[in-house]
């Protein structure tokens, strides 16, 4: 049996974190000091977009614990009630999961529109948490700010994940 090279082992341990790990990129230059208000939210939806186009498309690679422990680092950088984030995040995942064999093959403007439902709901359920954690009803909004940055951000990120899968990552 012939084993992989150091530099081949390399190679397959980065491109197998590579879904985590650009997720966890975003979220980091997303709350880099840009004096834009509400940058957070910034960070939320790219994370959102992210774990959702990867565990839909790289599984394997976007696995429950790889979103804990986004979603553990994204509750701790952006201020928001611990815990919140992460059961967001671990639902998205886990409803693409579920759509996951529904979903591949279809077109574009199907695979856009379920993330929709997907990011009101996460979107919703965020509010909604929040809201209860902070003894106070957060303005809705923001929430639906959220959403819709969430929703027109999804095509041009998944325009640029889906150049990544398909020149660095082996197909599923």
């Amino acid at each position: 049996m012939i084993r992989p090279t150091l530099g081949q082992q390399a190679d397959i341990a980065w491109r197998a974190s590579l879904p985590v790990g650009l997720t966890m990129l975003l979220l980091f230059v997303a709350l880099l000091s840009w004096h834009v208000p509400r940058l957070g939210t910034i960070a939320s939806a790219l994370v959102l977009i992210s774990v959702f186009f990867w565990t839909l498309h790289q599984p394997g690679l976007m696995t429950m614990w790889g979103v804990l422990s986004i979603g553990l680092v994204h509750d701790l950088m952006t201020l928001a009630p611990f815990g919140v984030g992460l059961l967001v995040l671990l639902i998205v995942h886990g409803v693409a999961i579920w759509q996951r064999k529904a979903l591949i093959g279809m077109p574009f403007l199907l695979i856009w529109a379920l993330f929709g439902v997907v990011a009101a709901g996460a979107t919703f359920l965020t509010w909604l948490l929040v809201s209860f954690l902070q003894e106070t009803m957060v303005n809705p909004s923001q929430a639906f700010n959220l959403f819709l940055l969430e929703f027109l951000c999804y095509p041009p990120l998944a325009y640029i994940f889906a150049w990544i899968e398909r020149r660095l990552l082996p197909t599923d």
